[in-house]
Parts: structure tokens; sequence; C-alpha cells
């Protein structure tokens, strides 16, 4: 023990200490910058998106949404909330700022760009916008990274609540809130088109039976004219769906809807649906095939002639294309349009922007009345129920819609989809695939809800979850990013002991 402790003594007073230190410190902050910047990558990615200021044109993809308001003579102004060498200097910002420059310099008298400071409350030329702030921050919260746009008295503020960063609306951004694309042309030409507009529809999103929303689908449903609000029909002071509803979503419930005993006089989850379909009610359902059964929800669904197609045992019976899926588990699949009016329709109004629809674990469908099929998988597609084939016909239903004619009332419209992955955030724009363009099209040409903003360019930034879904190259990703501090670390304890021993 003394000898250690001599040794000690004497390494502590020689000459190789403070350089020993020295490294020792300067391995230690390069391996705890190595952890800042891996934590970053993995959880604020948006930090380090850079796309080349060439990628930020624009296309004319606008200009049948402008045709009109341009005619009239109407002008649009799009406000920054802090002054634009500030803007310049964002992480995100100068992004968004060269989207709009690109939109003044290509509408000219149409779509002007403006600065304030909203802590100042003065815009670039020393004037008070107090009473501006005041009547914007009314329906949304304002931050210096806000985004207003106005015509009139008409104005929608676009501020990022997902973020820390700012301005996360205009990109995508996965489940892990990393970044898939820029979306800065299609955001500004929705929003331009927003408040061109008085009437827009609310789209109101079911809660309480653990049903799944993220910020790319809600964003992209404001993208195509709704205001998105939450629906609880369990809570006592709601009487029912709103007056407002234009479309009720019920996005992958894992517990079954409310039925009121028969004769109780009780208006309970499902009297509320039914009774808001009666009097011409929209719904988009979106369901897991693997979740446990909802039988309540699933008569709901009866009622407008959709259900899962089964076996004899009752299982519901999963999709699997080998031949056309984009992984080989198979259960990844391109979608096909079915033979129909409406996905024709639908077909038609995006097949120049490709537009092809994938789905992840979607079911088989069982069709009657008048539900008719929306997407299809293709001839070479089988059914498997608890591991094993149980049919080989191929061209399945995987989508479906309905409409129900209520005399007076008007129809009630209803598209199912049998899969979660439709909607989901990590699909929704990718390189060769469009979910987002598909549901654009389902607004416009089915639910016949005003314009959306068609063929407008998204800026990809990375696909990689929808290339390899089961996460391997995440998790070799993750490797990599953790090896570099670790040998750093390593190489670092080397040149202590070689030091040490000289």
């Amino acid at each position: 023990m003394n000898k250690v402790k001599q040794k000690l003594t004497a390494f502590l007073h020689s000459r190789n200490f403070p350089a020993a230190v020295l490294v020792a410190i300067v391995v230690a902050a390069v391996v705890f910058l190595n952890i800042i910047v891996y934590s970053l990558t993995a959880f604020f990615e948006l930090y380090l998106y850079s796309p080349a200021k060439d990628d930020l044109s624009i296309t004319d993809a606008a200009d049948a949404l402008f045709a009109d308001a341009i005619a009239d003579g109407l002008k649009v102004t799009v406000t920054f909330c802090m002054y634009e060498d500030d803007v310049e200097a964002h992480t995100t910002g100068k992004f968004v700022h060269e989207t709009a420059k690109e939109f003044a310099k290509k509408y000219p008298e149409f779509i002007s760009v403006e600065y304030i400071n909203v802590k100042t409350k003065l815009d670039s030329e020393l004037k008070s916008v107090e009473d501006k702030l005041a009547v914007w921050s009314k329906d949304s919260a304002i931050s210096n990274a806000s985004v207003v746009f106005e015509c009139g008295s008409n104005y929608r503020v676009v501020t990022d609540i997902y973020t820390s960063v700012g301005y996360a609306d205009f990109f995508t951004l996965d489940s892990s809130y990393n970044i898939t694309s820029y979306n800065g042309e299609e955001v500004f030409a929705s929003m331009c088109a927003w408040v061109l507009s008085e009437d827009h529809g609310t789209a109101y999103f079911t809660i309480g039976h653990g049903e799944t929303s993220n910020s790319t689908f809600y964003n992209l449903l404001i993208c195509a004219g709704y205001n998105v609000k939450e629906l609880n029909l369990r809570a006592a002071t709601n009487t029912g769906v709103p007056e407002d509803a234009d479309i009720v979503i019920i996005s992958n419930p894992i517990s079954d809807f409310e039925r009121a005993a028969a004769g109780s006089g009780i208006s309970a989850e499902i009297e509320k649906l039914t009774s808001y379909a009666e009097g011409g009610g929209n719904f988009l359902v979106t369901l897991d095939p693997y979740a446990k059964e909802l039988p309540m929800l699933y008569d709901f669904l009866a009622g407008f002639g959709i259900g899962f197609d089964r076996t004899a045992d009752g299982e519901r019976q999963i999709v699997k294309d080998s031949n056309n899926a984009i992984t080989t588990d198979g259960f990844t699949l391109v979608a096909e349009y079915a033979d129909d009016e409406i996905a024709r329709a639908m077909h038609e109004k995006i097949e120049k922007f490709g537009g092809r629809v994938i789905l992840r674990d979607v079911a088989s469908l069982a069709l009657s009345g008048n539900a008719k099929p929306l997407l299809t998988a293709s001839s070479s597609a089988v059914c498997q129920a608890s591991g094993a084939t149980t049919d080989t016909d191929g061209a399945y239903t995987i989508a479906a819609y309905s409409v129900q004619d209520n005399g007076v009332k008007g129809e009630s419209k209803l598209v199912f989809v049998p899969s979660v992955f439709l909607t989901a955030t990590d699909a929704m724009i990718t390189n060769g695939y469009s979910n987002k363009d598909f549901l654009y099209s389902l607004f416009d040409v089915f639910y016949e809800h005003g314009t959306v903003p068609y063929g407008c360019r998204s800026i990809l930034y990375d696909n990689s979850m929808l290339e390899n879904l089961t996460m391997g190259t995440a998790r070799i990703y993750t490797a990599l990013m953790l090896a570099v501090p670790a040998v750093l670390a390593v190489v670092g304890c080397v040149l202590v002991v070689r030091r040490k021993n000289r």
C-alpha cells in the first residue's frame, strides 16, 4: 500500500502530470462534445438539416391556387416575427425565408414579405405593430419564429409547437422528430390559399380510446384547408359531434367506443356518431389489424357495409405481397387503385406526381351494400392468419369507401383503411411514394373539400425508416455515432499511459 502511495505521490509531482491532466481534459471534452452532437442528431436533427440554396426554388404548382385571387387584385402579406437579418441567421428560418422570397419574386403583385420584432413590437421601419400582435395572438401563441399570413381581415399564424428550434411546421418530422423533408413551398402555397378563403371546415380527432396522431398528419389537414380540433365523445358536457364538423377522424383506437343499453334513452358514443352520420357527416377511420377486437366500432363500420375479411375461425387476414413490396418480408406493399370511378378520379389527380401509396400490416376487407374498394393489393398477393397462408386469390381490398344517402340531410361518407401506416409520419412524404398526395386527393375528390396544394416540391432529406422498417439502419447509425467518442476515449487513455511511462 505504501509503495502505491509513493508512486502516486511521485507521479503527481513529476513533469508528466500536467501533460497527462491536459490530455485527459481534452479527451473528456471531445467525448462530451460527441455526446452532445449525437444527442442533437438523434433528437433534434432539425439543427443539422441544410438543403442547398438551389434546392429551395419553387415550381408552378401554386399558379392554379392563386389564379382567381390574382385576377381579383387580392394581396397576401407574409410577416416574419424577427427582422430580416435575424431570419437569415436562423438555423432553419433561413430556408423558410428563402422560400418566402421566391414566392414574392414569382408573384410580386400578389405576395409581399414584411418583418417585425415581437419583443419591441416594432416593424422594420420602427412603427408600432402592437395592435396587429394583439389580434394575431388571440388564436395562437406568437414567438419570434412565427410566420403570419394575412389577406384583409383573414390571417393564419404558423408557430412551431413541436420543437424548440422553430419553423418545424415547414418540415416533415418522423416519429423521432428527425427531419425527413422540407416542405416550404407546400406550406406557403396552402397558407396563402387559406387566408384567401372565408370557409374552413373542421376536422375532429376522436380521443379517449388510445388513438394515435402526429404533427405531420395534423399539418396536412391544415394545408388541406381544415381547422383541427379534438373530440371527446365521453365528456359529460358533450351532446354529440359539433355542428361545425366537416369530418370526424378515428385514428387507430385501441379501446372500443361505448354503446348505450337498449331502451335506456341515453346517447353514448356510438349513438352520437350514428346521429352525426344520419345528418350527413363524414368519417375517416384507420385501424391496426393486430389490435384487439372492437365490436361496437366494427358494428358501426358494418352499417356502412365495411368489415374485415375473416377466416372460418374468425381471424382477421393480413395481406402479404412479396412481388409488390418494398421490404423483404412482403408486408409493406405498394397499393393499386381500384377500378372504380372515385378511385380513378383520385389517381388522375396525382399520377403525374408519382402518387403511389404504401401500406404496412394491412388487412383484407369484406364489403357489402354501398361499400366499394378504393385501394387493392396486386394479383400476386396472399392472405395470412396466425402466420400461415389462408388465401391466394390476390387483388384484396385494402381500403374502402361507402356513401349513405340520408335524403334531405345529405350524404354521409366514410373511408376505412385497415392499417395505421397510411397516415404514419414516416410514410407521409417519401422518395417515389406519396401517401400525402393520396390523402389530398381523398379530401378533394371524395369529400369535396376546397382546394389542396397538389404538386408542390418537397425536398427529401432521409427516408431510411421506409427502406428498413426493422430499424437495422438506425441501429447501425447509432453504433457508429457511439463508436466515435469510444475510440477517442481509448486513444486518450493510450496517450496518458505513454506519457506516464516516458
